[in-house]
């Protein structure tokens, strides 16, 4: 294991940024495929939270060598094909080339929604 990071996001924090600040926000911090996705789902500020919450923790994990190659928008979080369990996709060359030279192969990923709050965990080896 080179790196765990781990984040709890308040579900309504988000929903009043989502509010208040409408597309300026989402568009800020999340990829075209995660808004589209979000949009879709019958809870958008859970699932949004979510991918806030995956995209702190992602930044947690990582080796300070790969920090500065890491924006809101250098990966994305999907939905697994044919399955429910989200994937994180590297979206630049740039943090796809820091995972290499650190040797991080393997990104692990797992979200829970509970209530009012969401927590992220991402392992990467």
């Amino acid at each position: 294991m080179i790196g765990v990071g781990i984040d709890i996001v308040d579900i309504k924090r988000i929903a009043r940024l989502i509010e208040k600040y409408g597309d300026g926000f989402t568009k800020k911090v999340f990829t075209d495929n995660e808004i589209q996705h979000c949009s879709k789902s019958y809870s958008a500020s859970s699932h949004f939270a979510g991918r806030w919450a995956v995209k702190e923790a992602f930044y947690k994990a990582l080796p300070d060598s790969c920090q500065p190659f890491s924006s809101w928008k250098s990966i994305e979080i999907l939905p697994g094909e044919g399955t429910r369990k989200p994937k994180i996709v590297v979206c630049t060359d740039e943090l796809q080339n820091a995972l290499k030279k650190s040797e991080i192969s393997k990104i692990h990923v797992s979200i829970s929604h509970e209530q009012e709050f969401c927590t992220a965990i991402v392992i990467l080896e």
